[in-house]
């Protein structure tokens, strides 16, 4: 989609601004498809050419070569208008301290909590569990779980779904969280400098985004764990093998919440705010 007809989608639809920062990237199953602009832009490029959703085709690579194009024009236009020195080379103190706070937010319990679970779940899938067979053996005769409404195949999807998506989700909101703790040495970096926001200003928003990539994450989690409980009700021969990962899922969940206090009360675009009359 060329820059022209990105800016004119803009101005012609209803789009919730930022809904897609702190969604879970499930387009098939969001509500809010209509007014999020990053569906909007990919579907009119879907339509345009259906070969470009084909990773092994040609045209796919050469429509994000052709984003990336459009993106880097965008953004140098933009840092233009704020006055942003885009050929100034980031400070190797500033680069360092940005390596470490990746180290830091890799080598954090969360983190690493949020990684041993996806190896648990690649592992349980692996080693423990044959979907086709067990799927429609110990599911016959009863289509749906009757706690939870939900079949055994849905729930394997949910979990699938979200099994590395938290740990990526938490690992971008520890990043804020290292950058909320050094706080007080941003307000006074040049790094901000020309940005057009003040001081505070900025770390409200590295806050306000860590807080709102947990909050994401924290609903991930549950979500996992609801449909893990849907399969340790159908599966009952799994179910000391499931227990295990409920149990580093409940321990994930805990020290999300006590990392991340506030996490619960970022309101996310769209999905947290009264939209007409109805509610996410």
């Amino acid at each position: 989609m060329r820059k022209t007809e990105l800016r004119e989608l803009v101005r012609s639809g209803d789009f919730i601004s930022g809904i897609y920062n702190y969604c879970d990237r499930w387009c098939e199953r969001c509500p809010f498809t209509a007014r999020c602009l990053v569906y909007a832009t990919e579907k009119a490029d879907d339509d345009a050419n259906p070969e470009v959703d084909d990773i092994g085709n040609a045209k796919y690579w050469s429509r994000l070569e052709s984003i990336f194009e459009e993106a880097h024009e965008m953004i140098l236009e933009w840092a233009e208008e704020a006055g942003v020195d885009m050929e100034a080379v980031e400070a190797e103190a500033a680069l360092a301290d940005r390596r470490q706070q990746r180290e830091d937010a890799k080598q954090h319990e969360l983190s690493l909590s949020a990684r041993r679970y996806a190896e648990m779940v690649q592992r349980w899938f692996t080693k423990e569990f044959a979907v086709e067979e067990q799927v429609h053996d110990d599911t016959a005769g009863k289509s749906k779980n009757m706690e939870d409404d939900i079949d055994v195949t849905d729930a394997i999807e949910v979990i699938r779904w979200y099994q590395f998506f938290v740990a990526a989700k938490v690992f971008r909101a520890l990043m804020g969280f290292e950058e909320r703790i050094a706080k007080d040495d941003l307000a006074t970096d040049d790094i901000f400098t020309g940005t057009g926001l003040a001081d505070e200003d900025q770390l409200d928003i590295i806050g306000d985004d860590a807080d709102g990539s947990a909050k994401i994450a924290l609903i991930a989690i549950e979500r996992s764990s609801s449909a893990w409980r849907v399969i340790h009700s159908s599966l009952p021969d799994e179910a000391d093998s499931i227990r295990t990962i409920l149990v580093e899922l409940e321990r994930l969940r805990q020290t999300a919440e006590l990392t991340f206090p506030r996490a619960r009360d970022f309101i996310r675009p769209g999905f947290d705010e009264v939209i007409s009359e109805f509610v996410s």
